[in-house]
């Protein structure tokens, strides 16, 4: 079996950085020891280690602008001389984001001394060959979290239950009496659906918004009390992560719906891991996604983004509305697409994984 030191998000601050730590883990359990670090640990090599030939970086956006990629970059920096001779191997992960000058430096480094690459998007792809060596071994798989249910041996189970994720700057104290989203939740309720509220990180929820679209039930006993106490920065983040670590079960969150639009990415894909027809509600960087996956923009929403004006949130409504109505009419024919795609990309996931595995020393 081989071994590596592998730098990864955790368990910590973001659900969907959590899960896909927990689908990665069970994918490579048995090709590969996997020694885990989080990026935000002091340090990635320990005085008492010897120093790796393989490590591991990813999955999920580990390397530029984000606070993880911070750290990241703060750590192979403090490092780099004990790292310098090591093969470091890229897992589901890449660049969406243009990297700072700093951080375009700091990816050159890493590129040059990387083996091979797995991104999980088209475009992450192109934005890596701009910076990295034309012959740097890149290629394609898709994220695990969208293969949630066989990685983590969870059933499927529905209920009429349409589960959403928005900005939270979405809702004041100024719209929400006749927030145009409303329209949206009328809609859904008189089709005999319940809209619920997934809350993945920081950001996602605030009182006005989950008082139009309470918690799923999952969570309720685990990030209710937090949510309600509108925590932010560093306090947000701790009791937020002490609650992942306390949730039985992760994956369950993408349980008990039929629908889901989410503006997050793990807010999203996990859903179909259970065939359940969700719709891409996010950055423009990530709408190549549905595309990559499915061959087609069926599971996008494409709606404005930001701090929207009225005009603008009632586009936001009339779009979901109109996804919504084009999810009922066509269910089990969605349902039957989605697990055709699954099981072609399962075989590429397989085969990609094993791929990677092989190329550690």
């Amino acid at each position: 079996m081989k071994h590596a030191l592998w730098i990864t998000l955790g368990i910590r601050g973001n659900a969907g950085d959590a899960l896909i730590y927990q689908v990665t883990r069970k994918l490579f359990a048995d090709s590969i020891d996997l020694q885990f670090r989080c990026v935000n640990d002091p340090v990635y090599v320990r005085a008492d280690e010897a120093l790796p030939n393989n490590v591991v970086i990813g999955p999920g956006g580990i390397l530029v602008q984000t606070n993880s990629a911070k750290h990241l970059h703060s750590k192979l920096k403090k490092q780099w001389d004990q790292l310098q001779n090591t093969h470091f191997f890229l897992w589901s992960t890449g660049i969406l984001l243009e990297p700072t000058e700093d951080e375009r430096v700091v990816m050159q480094r890493l590129f040059d001394h990387t083996s091979k690459v797995v991104v999980r998007a088209s475009r992450e792809k192109a934005n890596i060959m701009a910076i990295a060596k034309p012959t740097l071994d890149v290629s394609w798989a898709p994220c695990a979290s969208l293969f949630s249910d066989r990685l983590l041996d969870v059933e499927p189970s529905k209920r009429d239950v349409v589960v959403v994720n928005f900005d939270a700057t979405l809702f004041n104290e100024d719209n929400v009496r006749d927030h145009p989203l409303l329209r949206f939740k009328d809609y859904a309720e008189s089709e005999g659906l319940q809209v619920r509220s997934m809350v993945n990180a920081s950001g996602d929820s605030n009182r006005y918004l989950l008082d139009i679209f309470p918690l799923i039930d999952v969570d309720q006993p685990y990030f209710g009390e937090i949510l309600d106490q509108e925590l932010t920065g560093n306090p947000f983040f701790v009791a937020f992560s002490d609650a992942l670590v306390a949730h039985p079960s992760l994956v369950s969150r993408y349980l008990n719906c039929r629908f889901a639009f989410g503006k997050r990415l793990h807010a999203w894909l996990p859903f179909m891991s259970f065939n359940t027809p969700a719709a891409f509600m996010g950055m423009e960087q990530r709408r190549g996604m549905p595309r990559d996956y499915f061959g087609s923009n069926e599971f996008l929403c494409r709606v404005p983004r930001g701090n929207l004006t009225q005009e603008q949130l009632n586009e936001v409504s009339n779009q979901m509305i109109g996804k919504l109505n084009y999810f009922i009419k066509n269910e089990e024919l969605l349902n039957r697409r989605i697990a055709e795609y699954r099981d072609a990309l399962w075989v590429t996931l397989q085969d990609k994984a094993t791929e990677f595995a092989e190329a550690l020393l």
